[in-house]
């Protein structure tokens, strides 16, 4: 009987625990690493980077089919 018991509590630790876990994740803020960073130069060169990405249209493509 004493054996049961202790098995209850340890389930009944474990269901807690996963219950926890899950709020807890499920209210993380998803955050980028330079979200609170106000000028560092990481920050700018990767904003700097995104500005110079290439367009994906095949008409401003140095390659186009059919020339």
């Amino acid at each position: 009987m004493f054996q049961t018991i202790i098995v209850y509590i340890i389930i009944a630790l474990a269901i807690t625990y996963s219950v926890y876990a899950v709020v807890k994740n499920a209210r993380k803020k998803e955050k980028s690493a330079c979200d609170d960073c106000n000028g560092c130069d990481i920050k700018r060169e990767i904003t700097k980077n995104l500005a110079q990405k290439p367009t994906k249209d095949p008409a401003k493509c140095g390659h186009a089919p059919g020339r």
